[in-house]
């Protein structure tokens, strides 16, 4: 079981944590002929299967294999030319992907941020259909994206954009190449975000090119500040943890993921949700707020 550190409960409950999730959440979920959504190099090993141009895959295969995804992405982009957003839909969004427990316990959280780095609506979806449309939902490219740091809603910011609008998704080098110019004033909130707040990441994982070069900035220009954390199953390895922790002020949290599925995952986060609740009981007690 994990030991969730006492500032990480105290800033969830009082609602100075952002909750980042990624494709591991969306992971759980099923769809038609129970399928899942996969995550980016699962996405990235059959969209080079299902190419329709299979000539020379070699440099893409050896880009997916040793991580690179961005630019295997941005070649298989330009193979599919105008069936790319075809191609993604039908990954993403066609199967009628449903919410899992992970989801309800995210919710259940009850954070005033949270940032989705997945393309898919699996949890706004969820999170609007149990709270009757009342979330507040900003894409990185939307001219007021920055409202969520002083607005009184709960936000939930799409880091990479949504399948809604295809022409403004983050997935290839060249797409982060781009954003970082063009949309500097997200990434400046972004930013603002981590000296404010403390970053729970969950089902993420930590090659986000952008995520890393803001977290390597906070983590040198501001030493001393507490850390953020990175929920991963076990056998993460010390060397990749210091890493983490010394460059990125990243502390790595491991759980058993008990299955395939990460059925342990669950049970760590309604683990989290009863300190949560603790907590917060305890400073409404005190008026500590």
């Amino acid at each position: 079981m994990i030991e969730w550190p006492e500032g990480l409960v105290n800033d969830l409950a009082r609602r100075r944590a952002v909750v980042v999730i990624g494709s591991g959440v969306s992971r759980h979920s099923v769809g038609e002929n129970d399928t899942r959504p996969p995550t980016w190099r699962m996405f990235l090993i059959k969209a080079k299967e299902d190419c329709p141009n299979k000539a020379s895959l070699d440099l893409i295969d050896e880009a997916i294999q040793s991580g690179d995804y961005l630019h295997a992405c941005e070649w298989l982009k330009k193979r599919y030319d105008e069936g790319w957003v075809g191609y993604l839909r039908r990954t993403f969004s066609t199967p009628k992907f449903s919410p899992a427990d992970i989801h309800a316990e995210i919710l259940n959280l009850d954070g005033r941020i949270v940032f989705s780095l997945n393309f898919d609506d699996i949890y706004e979806r969820y999170v609007n259909s149990i709270h009757r449309g009342s979330y507040i939902i900003k894409n990185y490219h939307d001219s007021d994206v920055s409202e969520y740091l002083r607005g009184n809603g709960r936000y939930i910011i799409k880091i990479h954009g949504s399948l809604n609008s295809p022409e403004n998704l983050i997935f290839t080098q060249r797409d982060y190449s781009a954003a970082r110019i063009k949309h500097s004033s997200f990434y400046q909130a972004f930013d603002a975000s981590l000296l404010t707040h403390t970053f729970l990441f969950i089902g993420s994982g930590h090659s986000d090119p952008d995520i890393n070069l803001l977290l390597e900035n906070q983590n040198f220009g501001f030493p001393t500040q507490v850390p953020h954390y990175f929920l991963t199953s076990a056998g993460f390895g010390e060397d990749r943890k210091a890493s983490l922790r010394e460059n990125r002020n990243l502390k790595v949290l491991e759980y058993d993921p008990v299955d395939d599925l990460h059925s342990g995952l669950i049970s760590e986060l309604k683990a989290l949700n009863e300190k949560v609740e603790a907590e917060r009981f305890s400073i409404s007690k005190s008026t500590s707020w």
